[in-house]
């Protein structure tokens, strides 16, 4: 079995962690301390983890790749349940709208990189 590994660069890795548990439900199963800095890795499924790290560490340590960031769109079944959670924390959330055929939205993680979602097709 192969696993994707996602590295995001972010400036709060902590508090990153804590959004994606929060709100996509995400679990953390590995914690790296690097002395000066920590990285976490979430489980996204069993195939898929987000792994985050510290921007200032990438910066020092990767400079060359710092400033990539992915795009990620995530595919939900929980689709209202998630622009829900979203509205009543007041956390920003886009508008739900039509992509083609699919049902949509984006959000900001608590840095303000922003990520779409997108409903799963049962």
């Amino acid at each position: 079995m192969t696993t994707a590994n996602i590295m995001l660069y972010v400036d709060k890795v902590e508090e990153n962690a804590d959004f994606w548990k929060k709100y996509l439900d995400f679990k953390e199963t590995e914690r790296f301390d690097f002395g000066d800095s920590i990285s976490i890795v979430l489980a996204v499924s069993p195939t898929c983890n987000l792994q985050l790290f510290n921007i200032d560490f990438i910066k020092k340590n990767s400079p060359e790749v710092a400033a990539h960031k992915p795009s990620l769109l995530f595919d939900v079944a929980n689709f209202d349940e998630l622009h829900e959670h979203f509205t009543k924390d007041d956390h920003p959330v886009g508008d739900i709208m039509m992509v083609g055929d699919a049902r949509t939205f984006n959000f900001p993680d608590v840095d303000g990189n922003y990520y779409a979602v997108r409903e799963a097709k049962e």
